[in-house]
């Protein structure tokens, strides 16, 4: 009983360690993803705090502010 002790708890905290290593990371910015007139997949970074835009007509990616409109 007492030799199975420290393997139980080295086993919690190996199991706990990623999550909460995840705990602490943040997102800084937005994955954006679209498709072309081709149906190739485009993908590219927005800030936080800005929109995605893409113009399937000339491939032309943005970011603008998120009250902004898309053209």
């Amino acid at each position: 009983m007492y030799r199975l002790l420290p393997v139980t708890i080295a086993l919690v905290l190996a199991a706990a360690s990623p999550h909460a290593a995840m705990a602490g990371k943040r997102y800084t910015h937005n994955l954006c993803k679209a498709k072309t007139i081709q149906g190739a997949t485009v993908t590219f970074r927005c800030k936080l705090n800005r929109k995605c835009c893409f113009n399937q007509l000339t491939g032309q990616r943005s970011c603008v502010p998120k009250t902004a409109i898309c053209f």
